[in-house]
């Protein structure tokens, strides 16, 4: 419990959607970002911008003036001023990032997400050319002579997508503004949390916490820095990177100029790593399935880094790319258990590629088996039966390369309110199925880690 009343603002920036909730000493959600309006919760959606086929940005003052305005309406929700709160705990999602100048803080280009597949055939060229083929057959003789996991990391390693190491290779090749600039060393890179750090301190500090730094594509987990190979292979300039944090790290307090007075940050963590804490997943092996914007596969693998060799990552698929053709959770449900099977219709869900063990960056979605008797009830449950099946072979990977098995995974996220996913997971997995009882957990994980860095809350 807190030592005394005090409150704890939690932000969660997702990728459609802003959260922001405040705590109390009992650890009870007392305000909240969200509106009711006719029995329905609306929240306030973050804008996806589509300038061209396969991006997908977001445009970053847009974002900060929604990010400011959530966390305004939640205090006021809970009928209480900044000076109420005690300190501030911030969750976003991983692989969105940007680029700005250093010298004035003006991006050169809107965030680019971790939905962007702009860099799809830079990423394919990169995974087949000979330096590639080098790195990879030197890594492998390194592990040979060391039997070091690392270099049999990197011995399979592919360049994704869905990583930001591909993205910020086509920016720096494809945006003449930041190639004169890098000139003048002039150019600052930042995931999400980094840019709101950045913001939310007036510009002073330029850090990335351990979770989001580690889901880039170009950080060495087993050294905990930023890889060498990312400046030598990739051309990437240490000199924009930030510098990589704990997640307790001391971040300073928010400029008083924003909310009136300066508030203490003292959590930073990427939503998947704050949902497993707040899903209570400490032990090693606990496993647990995030159903949301995407399908998100997580594993606690303890101090001992996991070693893939299928390229194990956790972007499965989406669901919210068919808004108006699915809304709510319980109606698909109900749609989908309406009708005893798809008719033969498959979904395949790769908006972004296909992940593990197929890893096909350039994979699309699409329906197959579509026929004159195939209705809309069809087509809803081939798509949620798509997403369980990408799951469920993502789980098939995971177990076989951790020889474990499992006897309980934790389900959160909005779609996992959803009855027949999570029973048809049940069904396909064969062990238990737990649906917790709030489906937001990032923004809960965030809070109770900020109170506990704070000093507020006892471990």
């Amino acid at each position: 419990m807190l030592q005394s009343e005090s409150y704890i603002a939690s932000l969660d920036v997702g990728t459609t959607t802003i959260r922001c909730q405040i705590i109390n000493s009992l650890t009870q959600i007392i305000g909240s970002s969200q509106t009711t309006v006719s029995n329905k919760i609306l929240k306030l959606q973050v804008q996806l911008l589509y300038p061209k086929p396969g991006f997908v940005e977001i445009n970053n003052e847009q974002l900060w003036e929604q990010i400011l305005r959530v966390i305004k309406d939640a205090i006021s929700d809970a009928q209480l001023t900044a000076k109420d709160i005690k300190c501030f705990g911030i969750s976003t999602q991983r692989a969105t990032f940007t680029t700005w100048r250093r010298d004035t803080g003006v991006p050169f280009h809107n965030f680019i997400t971790w939905k962007d597949i702009r860099a799809k055939e830079l990423c394919k060229e990169l995974n087949s050319s000979l330096l590639m083929k080098i790195f990879r057959s030197t890594a492998y003789s390194l592990y040979l002579i060391t039997r070091k996991d690392r270099f049999l990391t990197g011995s399979r390693m592919k360049i994704a997508s869905n990583h930001v190491s591909g993205r910020l290779l086509w920016v720096i090749h494809n945006i003449p503004e930041i190639k004169e600039a890098l000139d003048e060393d002039n150019v600052m890179f930042g995931t999400l949390e980094t840019w709101l750090l950045y913001k939310f301190t007036n510009g002073r500090l330029h850090v990335s916490d351990i979770s989001n730094a580690s889901a880039t594509g170009f950080f060495d987990p087993f050294v905990a820095e930023w890889s060498s190979w990312s400046k030598h292979f990739l051309g990437v300039p240490h000199e924009i990177l930030p510098q990589v944090v704990a997640n307790d790290f001391n971040f300073g307090s928010t400029a008083e100029n924003i909310f009136g007075v300066s508030i203490p940050i003292r959590c930073v963590m990427a939503d998947q790593s704050s949902s497993m804490i707040a899903s209570s997943c400490f032990a090693c092996d606990d496993i647990k399935v995030t159903l949301g914007t995407g399908a998100f596969l997580d594993v606690n693998t303890a101090d001992k880094i996991h070693t893939s060799v299928t390229g194990i990552y956790p972007v499965i698929g989406e669901t919210d790319s068919f808004q108006g053709f699915i809304t709510e959770p319980s109606e698909t449900s109900r749609i989908a258990s309406s009708i005893e099977d798809s008719d033969g219709v498959y979904f395949i869900p790769a908006f972004s590629g296909l992940g593990p063990p197929i890893n096909d960056i350039l994979a699309g979605s699409g329906f197959m088996g579509i026929k004159p008797t195939t209705t809309k009830n069809h087509l809803v449950r081939s798509v949620l039966e798509g997403i369980i099946f990408r799951i469920t072979l993502a789980y098939q990977t995971l177990k076989k390369e951790r020889k474990r098995d499992y006897m309980k995974i934790i389900v959160d996220g909005g779609v996992s309110k959803n009855d027949f996913l999570c029973q048809m997971l049940a069904d396909l997995i064969g062990i238990c199925v737990e649906r917790l009882a709030s489906s937001e957990m990032s923004v809960l994980g965030v809070g109770f880690l900020a109170g506990i860095s704070m000093g507020r809350y006892n471990r």
